[in-house]
């Protein structure tokens, strides 16, 4: 994706692989942020992920649009905020039971798929609509034929799309970056 190297990379310690998020170097993470906006790596990544988003088979814009008029039109959000605060807390909890399927999937939505001819999410009212997203990836097959997992991930963003966006920034961040030598990792 990179198509020049960054005229000024970050340098960066090798020790920062080990970086947790309580330990990250906030001005190296300024630093990598200001450079990936200024060579429009971050314009790249984010163009890509949309681009992924709208052409894998899940059809992901259209299950969240659909997903976010069920939750209005059920009268379960009434303003925007909360709106926006309950689709992400609804991807989420999709993309923890597709990372974890034996304790959270099958611990919270069975009860909320017996009322319903096949899951996909949802709470008490926009059930009936999220479903309608869940029978169309299961009858359609589409999906599964990529990753079963994003089959059953319902508003999950899908792994394949994720993988895919995180090659692009591993590229751009190698173009950005310089990795100093340290003696006491082994890169």
């Amino acid at each position: 994706m990179a198509s020049h190297p960054s005229t000024t990379p970050a340098k960066v310690p090798a020790s920062a692989a080990t970086y947790t998020p309580a330990t990250q170097d906030v001005d190296l993470r300024s630093q990598i942020n200001t450079i990936l906006l200024r060579e429009g790596y971050a314009t790249k990544i984010q163009e890509y992920f949309l681009h992924s988003l709208d052409a894998h088979s899940s059809n992901w814009p259209s299950a969240i649009q659909s997903h976010a008029l069920a939750l209005l039109r059920s009268g379960e959000v009434n303003t925007f905020p909360a709106l926006v605060r309950r689709v992400l807390d609804d991807v989420q909890r999709d993309a923890a039971s597709a990372s974890n399927p034996s304790s959270t999937a099958n611990n919270q939505t069975p009860s909320a798929n017996a009322n319903e001819p096949a899951g996909g999410g949802g709470k008490d009212g926009a059930n009936g609509a999220a479903a309608v997203n869940g029978v169309n990836k299961a009858a359609s097959g589409a999906n599964g034929a990529s990753a079963g997992a994003d089959s059953a991930a319902g508003l999950a963003i899908p792994t394949a799309v994720v993988e895919a966006v995180l090659k692009v920034v591993r590229e751009s961040l190698e173009a950005v970056c310089e990795i100093e030598p340290d003696g006491s990792a082994g890169g």
